[in-house]
C-alpha cells in the first residue's frame, strides 16, 4: 500500500493542474466549447478531457506530479525512513488551493471580499491570482522539501489569518451577501439567516483549518543542504 502512495499522488497532482488548465482554456476560448458541445464545457466533458490529456502526458513521459514528488521518491528508493506525510499532505493541499485561487476569476463572481476589495475589479483579480500563485508555490516547496519552505508557508498562514480577520471585522456584510449569492448560483434557497449561519461557521472552520495547517507545518521537513541528494538511512 505504501509503495502505491507516491504514484497515485503523482497522478492526482497531474490531474488537478491539467483540470485547472482545461477550465481556464474553456473560459479564454469559449467558442471552442460552443462549437464542440453547443454550450460551455460540461463538467463531465471537462473531466474526460483532463483524463485524456493526463494519459497523453504520461505516454509522452511528461509529469509535473512526478517532478513534485521526485525528492520523496528518491528518499524512499534510498531507504530513508524519515516521515514524509506532513509535507505530502500540506503540500498537496496548498498546491490544490493555490490553483483554485488562481483560476477562481473565471467563475461567476459572488462578491467574496479580499482585503476590503468586494467588486470583481482587475485589481482584485490580480491580487487573488498573486495570492493563489504564492500558495501554489508554497505547496511546491513543501512537496520538494525545499529549504525555506516552512518559513514561507508560515508567512502565508500569518497573511491568511490577517486577511480573514480584516474580512470579519470590516467586510462581514459583504461576506453574508457573498454567501447568499453563492447559494443562488448553486440553485439553492438563500435567506439572510442561512447566510449569517454560513459566515459564523466559516469563522470556526477557518480557526480549525489554520490550527491544523500550523500543526502539519510544524512536522514538515526540509532538505539539510541545498540540492543535497545523499540519503543515508537513520
Amino acid at each position: 500500500m505504501r509503495k502505491s502512495v507516491l504514484p497515485l499522488l503523482s497522478l492526482y497532482l497531474d490531474f488537478i493542474w491539467i483540470n485547472a488548465l482545461v477550465g481556464l482554456a474553456d473560459h479564454v476560448l469559449p467558442w471552442l466549447s460552443q462549437a464542440l458541445f453547443g454550450q460551455p464545457l460540461p463538467w463531465a466533458a471537462s473531466i474526460a478531457v483532463s483524463l485524456l490529456l493526463l494519459g497523453l502526458g504520461r505516454l509522452l513521459g511528461v509529469s509535473v506530479g512526478g517532478w513534485l514528488l521526485s525528492w520523496a521518491a528518491d528518499e524512499r528508493e534510498a531507504g530513508v525512513t524519515l516521515r514524509q506525510w506532513p509535507n505530502l499532505v500540506l503540500g498537496t493541499l496548498a498546491f490544490l488551493s493555490g490553483l483554485k485561487e488562481m483560476v477562481r476569476w473565471v467563475e461567476p463572481g459572488n462578491g467574496l471580499p479580499f482585503l476590503l476589495m468586494v467588486e470583481e475589479t482587475p485589481l482584485k483579480i490580480a491580487a487573488l491570482m498573486l495570492f493563489g500563485a504564492a500558495v501554489a508555490l508554497a505547496g511546491i516547496m513543501l512537496l520538494l522539501f525545499m529549504r525555506g519552505a516552512k518559513l514561507f508557508n508560515a508567512a502565508l498562514l500569518v497573511f491568511a489569518m490577517a486577511a480573514f480577520a480584516v474580512n470579519m471585522l470590516f467586510s462581514r456584510e459583504a461576506m453574508v451577501t457573498a454567501a447568499m449569492t453563492r447559494r443562488v448560483n448553486q440553485g439553492l434557497p438563500a435567506t439572510l439567516e442561512q447566510a449569517e449561519g454560513v459566515v459564523s461557521f466559516t469563522l470556526y472552520a477557518a480557526i480549525v483549518l489554520i490550527a491544523a495547517c500550523c500543526m502539519l507545518l510544524f512536522f514538515c521537513r526540509e532538505r539539510e543542504q541545498p540540492g543535497e541528494r545523499r540519503f543515508a538511512a537513520r
